[in-house]
């Protein structure tokens, strides 16, 4: 529960840093910034702690580098809903319902028992996320509100850019009221699934290579990737990176490692999927900064779903 705890911290932090990081920069040039210093500080540590990587077998190695792969994907299609203009606190809300996807695979597959009472604050958490995006869905057919206020070097304007990359004319800024775009749903959706799936390898195979290994492994086959898309992707979004932009997604990217190591270590504890189930009550974060931050209004059903996650929690805890 702790080390799902500080995932939850660091995952909650992060998404308010990538929502800066997106709109300022887009989403290839935010993603492979953040993902970039994340790997560099594993580095940093497996050189201090003397972490040794010969105790992987094939089989983890492709278990972890696909983890990382599918993580990735749940980068890109977060970042993305981000960089539309979709509201932080939704869409991480609707994102982090991974953690019902990986608990649930987790006793499916993996054979986890986790009890009645922690079963019972698994589907009250899941439940409450649930019940925040579903407000959001509701109201996506309304065109989001016209932002009063423009974003740091950021123009806005109509999103025509690629499927990955900054618009031509900016990213949309936060839309008033928290409504997601059409476009921002499928996307955060996206991004839960792909999730859920790298959290369970993740998870799994932590338990046999180690927390920072994994973490290592995993980070590095995505980067990896974006690396080499860089000839493709990167000279048209780098002309559109931000200072400010690359500063957030930095602060993203260190975040995020805190908690895919907590993650890493609650796997490698033998608790998938109490570790998962506890880490995505992480939109409560969000939520509380895009009220403050962004102007977003927190409706009856978004609050009554809060209320659900953290008394799901305490029940994990009981």
């Amino acid at each position: 529960m702790i080390y799902g705890l500080i995932a939850a911290m660091g995952w909650g932090t992060s998404a308010i840093a990538a929502t800066k990081a997106a709109r300022a920069s887009g989403t290839y040039s935010a993603v492979l910034s953040s993902q970039g210093a994340g790997v560099a500080v594993l580095i940093i540590l497996a050189a201090f702690l003397h972490s040794s990587l010969n105790s992987f077998g094939v089989t983890t190695a492709a278990g972890l580098v696909g983890a990382g792969l599918l993580g990735l994907l749940g980068y890109l299609t977060f970042y993305r809903a981000l960089e539309y203009g979709a509201a932080v606190g939704l869409v991480s809300a609707i994102s982090a319902t991974y953690g019902g996807i990986t608990t649930l695979l987790a006793v499916l597959i993996l054979g986890e028992h986790i009890g009645g009472t922690g079963a019972a604050g698994v589907v009250l958490a899941v439940t409450g996320i649930a019940m925040a995006s579903a407000s959001s869905a509701a109201t996506s057919q309304t065109p989001p509100i016209a932002v009063t206020e423009p974003i740091v070097g950021v123009a806005p304007g109509p999103i025509s850019g690629g499927a990955l990359g900054p618009t031509s004319g900016g990213a949309p800024g936060p839309t008033r009221g928290g409504r997601l775009s059409r476009a921002g749903i499928p996307l955060a959706l996206a991004s839960a699934v792909t999730y859920g799936f790298s959290g369970l390898l993740l998870g799994d195979f932590s338990a046999r290579a180690g927390a920072l290994g994994s973490a290592l492994t995993a980070h590095g086959a995505s980067v990896a990737v974006l690396l080499l898309a860089l000839p493709i992707l990167g000279r048209t979004k780098a002309r559109h990176a931000d200072a400010s932009g690359m500063m957030w997604a930095v602060a993203a990217g260190l975040t995020d490692v805190v908690a895919l190591l907590a993650f890493a270590r609650g796997g490698q504890a033998g608790q998938v999927a109490v570790t998962a189930a506890v880490s995505s009550v992480y939109p409560a974060i969000p939520l509380l900064a895009g009220l403050i931050m962004f102007g977003e209004r927190l409706s009856r059903r978004q609050l009554l779903g809060v209320i659900l996650i953290i008394t799901g929690l305490v029940l994990i805890g009981l």
